[in-house]
């Protein structure tokens, strides 16, 4: 009996790994719509009555990452350890109040119950757009933003960390100057966290993660795996 469960689980994982790859050659072919601002708005709406619990975990995870950085050489080495599974922890926990649930805090360590998917993701990406930046900067930044949705696929559609880089890919180069532009907005609303006596950026990460799980919720859609899967392409243009 527990090996016929396991099976199903593994053919549905199967199929809706099909499903997304199969989407994101349909996206590719039609296109898709980019709306930066509705994202921002709705990602700002969505989080701004629950900036306390957001900023608190911000906080505490920054300070942790200061004190590794005071081992330079181990302390990297952790950095790119946990990267992966304290992202997907904001995005889940980000999902939760998509879904009208309620945040706690011990929800945010939720994404280290995924920890090999998401780890092994965000250390391959990460060491893409490494090396991207080594050769003259604007490869690593190219691979930057076409990884934007790397995570949410592993979190969401349980890509494996492969398949997840390409379609990601596939999409967002389809309409890379969107997603560019996309990014920079990301990335000023960043800067002017750090202007902001270098507090403002215990709300602009949150603000952030929220914004691609919005673009990535409007392109892609949520998959879940006891639901039958749809071809529900909204955003053909």
């Amino acid at each position: 009996m527990e090996w016929f469960f396991l099976k199903a689980k593994s053919n549905t994982k199967i199929k809706m790994q099909e499903n997304i790859s199969h989407k994101a050659q349909e996206l590719e072919q039609n296109g898709y719509f980019f709306n930066r601002a509705y994202y921002l708005r709705k990602a700002w709406d969505l989080i701004s009555p629950h900036w306390l619990i957001l900023s608190s975990y911000t906080a505490i995870y920054i300070v942790f990452l200061i004190v590794l950085l005071r081992a330079p050489q181990i302390g990297q080495i952790l950095q790119m350890i946990i990267a992966g599974p304290i992202s997907a922890g904001y995005y889940l926990s980000i999902s939760r109040l998509m879904r009208g649930e309620e945040l706690r805090f011990e929800h945010f360590f939720d994404g280290f119950k995924m920890f090999l998917p998401t780890m092994l993701a965000s250390m391959l990406s990460g060491l893409f757009i490494s090396i991207g930046i080594m050769l003259f900067i604007i490869p690593g930044v190219f691979l930057a933003i076409i990884y934007l949705f790397v995570l949410p696929l592993v979190i969401y559609a349980k890509l494996d960390f492969w398949p997840a880089m390409e379609s990601s890919r596939i999409i967002l180069t389809k309409n890379f100057w969107e997603a560019a532009i996309f990014a920079l907005m990301i990335l000023g609303i960043n800067l002017l966290g750090l202007l902001a006596l270098g507090i403002g950026v215990f709300i602009t990460i949150p603000l952030s993660y929220a914004m691609i799980l919005m673009a990535y919720e409007d392109i892609y859609g949520f998959e879940e795996e006891e639901e039958n899967i749809t071809n529900d392409f909204s955003h053909f243009r």
